[in-house]
């Protein structure tokens, strides 16, 4: 595929995960979020703290996509609660995101078409990410 149709793919999945993100977030409930963000130290008593929006998207990303023992993720709460064609982008797209795992990544280098190869540390394997913000400003190592 060429350069202009991954991209054109590429923002097409992420609008719809930022969606899906957007709403699984309406799945959450405050106390929950200001336990992640006291767990991160970004809660002063009953207010989030952050010095940037990275900060914020690491807060909701580990409030949606993790939970305590014995509890149910809010991203499962939404993709049970929310009814998708079978076979759409936007089924796929949920489904990946319940599937997402975190890791610690180190960007090797550019891609030849679009985005950049990252190593996966904690994998020991190699992955191929488009993202178009992520392109512009990383420095392979």
């Amino acid at each position: 595929m060429p350069r202009e149709g991954i991209l054109n793919r590429y923002r097409h999945l992420r609008t719809i995960s930022t969606r899906h993100q957007s709403a699984a977030l309406d799945c959450l409930t405050r106390p929950a979020i200001l336990q992640q963000a006291k767990h991160l130290g970004l809660a002063y008593g009953q207010a989030l703290i952050a010095d940037s929006d990275e900060e914020m998207t690491l807060l909701f990303d580990l409030a949606v996509h993790t939970a305590k023992p014995g509890r149910s993720r809010a991203i499962d709460r939404y993709a049970k609660a929310t009814v998708l064609p079978s076979g759409s982008d936007e089924a796929h797209t949920l489904e990946a995101m319940r599937q997402a795992r975190f890791s610690i990544w180190r960007i090797e280098r550019r891609h030849e078409i679009a985005g950049v190869i990252v190593a996966d540390l904690l994998r020991d394997a190699e992955t191929w990410l488009v993202d178009e913000g992520l392109a512009l400003s990383a420095e392979p190592e």
